[in-house]
Order: C-alpha cells, then sequence, then structure tokens
C-alpha cells in the first residue's frame, strides 16, 4: 500500500474494499484516493486522514470493488429487445438480422449504444468489448454515458447491414483503426463475426491484418449446435479448428461463447495463449449448451464473463450473468463447489480485463491503476446479513444495490443514478421500436 497524497480528487471513506489482486486482499474499514483518473492510494481509512479532496464519498461500509468487464456485447441490440424470444440461434438470428437490415443506421446504433451502455454502467460495468456494425456510433455513444470501451470493425462475408463489399470492408477497417488508435477510453481489437460467416480465404486476411496492425481478435465461437453444423459444412471441420488453422487462435484472441468444445480443442485454447468470453444467460435462453468451465479452468484457460446483446439475452446486466455463471456451472458438473463466487466475481472483473489485455490497467484495486470501481450499498434487507462478501455479490445483490460507479475516475453513477442524461436517446428508441413492430404504445 502507498502512503495517501495531500491531495486527491476523490476521497472514498469507511468501505469494505475487495482489491480483486492475487491473494483476494480485503481491507475493513478501508479507504480509497483518486487522482487523475488512477487509484492514488488505498488502505485503512486512519491513513487518509490527512488527504483533501474535492469530493468526497462516504461508503458507509460498502462493498467497493473493481468494476465489472463486459467482455462480450452488442449494446446497441437493445433496439431488438424482446424482439425474437423464444427461439433456437438460427430462428433467432434469421429475425434480428431481417430488423437490423431495416432499421439499423449509424444514429439508431448511437441511440441505442447509449441506452445499452447506461444500463450496463448502472450495473457496475467500467468497460465494454463490444462487437457490432457502424463503430464508430457506439464509441460516440461510451463517450456519452462514460465506461470504458473495446471496440473494433466488424468483418462478414457478405455485404452487411452497413453495406460494404468487402474491399470495401478492409478497407474501412485500417481506416478505423488509424482514426481511433490512441482515443482516450478506447481499446481496439478486429472483430470477424464467426467461422459460418466468413470463409477461410476472409478469416485469413482478418488474421494478417492482426498481425500487421498488431491488434488482438475478437470473434464468436463454437456457440451453439446449428452452428456446429454449418461450419462444418462449410469448412469441413469446427470452429476452433479452422480459426486455428487460419491464424486466428493466438495470444490475445478473445472467443466469445466457446461452448462445444473437445479435450483436445479446450488444450489448444490454453496452448495459444486465447481467453474466452462466458455468455451463460444467452446460452441458456438459446438452448445453446453448457461451457465447459470445469476443464477451461484446470486447463488455465483465461476466463471471464459476457452478457452478450439484449436482443438474446434480454438484459446487459452482470449480477444476473455472475449468478447464472455458477447455477451452470453446479449444474452441468453436480459439485456445487465446482466454481467458488470468489472466482466468479475474479472472472467478472480482473479476468474479464486480463480477457480484454487490459490486465495491467484495470480489474484490480492497486496504486496506478485506472480507477475503475464500483460501490455496493449493503442496507437493503437482500443483503443482510452479509457474511461472505464474494458469495453476497453472486447469490444476492442485483444492479439495484450499485450506488456509485467510477470510471478512468470520471463519476458516472452517483446514489445510483447516471450522471447523463439520456432522455433523447431514449425517445429515438422507443420511436425506431414503433417501426419495428407498430401497435400499442410502449414502455
Amino acid at each position: 500500500m502507498t502512503a495517501f497524497p495531500a491531495r486527491a480528487d476523490t476521497l472514498i471513506t469507511d468501505a469494505r474494499i475487495l482489491t480483486m489482486d492475487d491473494g483476494f486482499t480485503e481491507i475493513a474499514g478501508g479507504a480509497l484516493a483518486i487522482a487523475g483518473g488512477k487509484i492514488a492510494a488505498l488502505g485503512p481509512a486512519s491513513a487518509a486522514a490527512g488527504t483533501e479532496a474535492a469530493e468526497v464519498v462516504d461508503a458507509r461500509g460498502g462493498l467497493l470493488l473493481p468494476g465489472f468487464v463486459n467482455t462480450h456485447c452488442h449494446a446497441a441490440m437493445v433496439l431488438f429487445r424482446g424482439l425474437a424470444d423464444d427461439r433456437p440461434l438460427d430462428g433467432f438470428l434469421k429475425a434480428v438480422w431481417a430488423a437490423e437490415a431495416a432499421h439499423v443506421t449509424p444514429g439508431t446504433v448511437r441511440a441505442g449504444a447509449v441506452l445499452g451502455l447506461a444500463e450496463m454502467a448502472l450495473g457496475g460495468v467500467t468497460h465494454v468489448v463490444d462487437m457490432y456494425f457502424h463503430p464508430d456510433a457506439t464509441i460516440a455513444a461510451a463517450r456519452k454515458v462514460g465506461v470504458g470501451l473495446t471496440s473494433g470493425p466488424v468483418f462478414i462475408g457478405f455485404d452487411g447491414i452497413d453495406h460494404l463489399p468487402w474491399p470495401d470492408r478492409l478497407r474501412f477497417a485500417e481506416e478505423f483503426v488509424a482514426r481511433h488508435r490512441g482515443t482516450d477510453g478506447v481499446e481496439l481489437m478486429l472483430m470477424p463475426h464467426s467461422a459460418y460467416t466468413l470463409d477461410e480465404a476472409k478469416l485469413r486476411e482478418v488474421a494478417a491484418m492482426s498481425d500487421r496492425l498488431g491488434l488482438p481478435v475478437h470473434v464468436h465461437a463454437a456457440e451453439a449446435p446449428s452452428e456446429m453444423r454449418l461450419v462444418a459444412e462449410q469448412h469441413g471441420t469446427t470452429p476452433m479448428r479452422i480459426l486455428d488453422a487460419c491464424g486466428i487462435l493466438k495470444p490475445g484472441a478473445l472467443l466469445a461463447h466457446a461452448v462445444h468444445l473437445d479435450d483436445a480443442e479446450i488444450a489448444l485454447l490454453a496452448e495459444r495463449g486465447a481467453a474466452v468470453a462466458h455468455c451463460p444467460l444467452s446460452n441458456a435462453k438459446l438452448a445453446s449448451g453448457m461451457a465447459r468451465l470445469k476443464a477451461l479452468r484446470a486447463a488455465g484457460v483465461t476466463l471471464s464473463l459476457g452478457t452478450d446483446g439484449a436482443s438474446s439475452g434480454n438484459d446487459l446486466d452482470m449480477f444476473k450473468t455472475m449468478r447464472q455463471a455458477a447455477y451452470l456451472a453446479i449444474l452441468g458438473s453436480g459439485e456445487p463447489d465446482v466454481l467458488p463466487a470468489r472466482d466468479i466475481v475474479a472472472m467478472a472483473t480482473r479476468g474479464g480485463a486480463a480477457a480484454a489485455g487490459l490486465g495491467a490497467r484495470k480489474g484490480v484495486l492497486a496504486p496506478g491503476r485506472d480507477a475503475d470501481l464500483m460501490l455496493i450499498d449493503l442496507s437493503a434487507p437482500h443483503l443482510i446479513p452479509a457474511y461472505d462478501p464474494y458469495s453476497t455479490l453472486v447469490y444476492a445483490a442485483g444492479r439495484e444495490d450499485v450506488r456509485e460507479v467510477f470510471a478512468r475516475g470520471r463519476r458516472i453513477v452517483a446514489g445510483g443514478r447516471l450522471t447523463a442524461g439520456i432522455g433523447d436517446e431514449i425517445a429515438e428508441v422507443r420511436a425506431v421500436a414503433a417501426r419495428i413492430a407498430p401497435g400499442p404504445a410502449r414502455n
């Protein structure tokens, strides 16, 4: 622990601090100072007695921990929340792709992404890995809400809803990366959609661009039985094996879902240094299957959590995602202790940061790290008593208990309310919904 500074931008006092470091260090009755968007110091509240701050937050004994890192999302797809429920993945995709073709523009993406990112911020998310068309619009939305964003150009093997033929898509990708490399609060990945929407030649082109630009890749992989059949028909093998053959699987690669893996593929992921974004809510709702978390953990694969988009999981709630991850792991293994609550919170915080390539900066409360953190109010009846803070977070707490959220030192949620105004975006999304499904007034 470093000494507290004489002055800080923000001082949080009387908190039970969960640092989420390798030793799961906790500080009871702790304080944390923020200066210049970074954590300046943390330790016992008595050590901060001489620190003056422009803003002082009394945690009143609440839990202070790193913000969640949502490692797989399509934020703007709140536009299609509830539009294609009660269908498997292939039927869901057909309905959503039709709506996207008719209604997705840079303007609607920005409005939808503002709502999606606001929903996540209110639930303690401070950084999001987002894959969607018109990524410039999502960057603008993240700037308004205040969350950190990993974004990138999407690669798909047909013109897509952004109407970019393949040569233009490659050109856009290069220009997008040049435009946003070094942008504050924005990290970059290349975002090929999947092995079933890209042929081998195109996957190899993406891998070559990744090497040339020095950027990792985020891709859907082995999500559902229908995908496994499509990839077998198109490539004569499995998603993992074709992605590896094309050079996609390498250190820094982030695979969304990774549900249907055999033992050899799990060993391959570990060997290549790829990470997994586990999306249990979407996987369960679309009957995609249960990821083999026990085997992945045993192999040493970096695991993180994602909500997927609100069109498939219906909400963007990392608390529900943690709980569902626990329940599915227990149900799938028959072992109540297969994935302890402490490890699930680690997946949502430092695991997410590591999977997104940000492990040196985010996911742990420590001096010099980004001030990405949330404060949980423990005063609600459903959180009393709180014998174990990690069990409380996974099995009892919800996003309604999030009181304060800071992203890179900026207070984006104060007293449980978003600091950014989003009334215009709410009105725009309602107008889009009315065009998608005209009918009785919607809330």
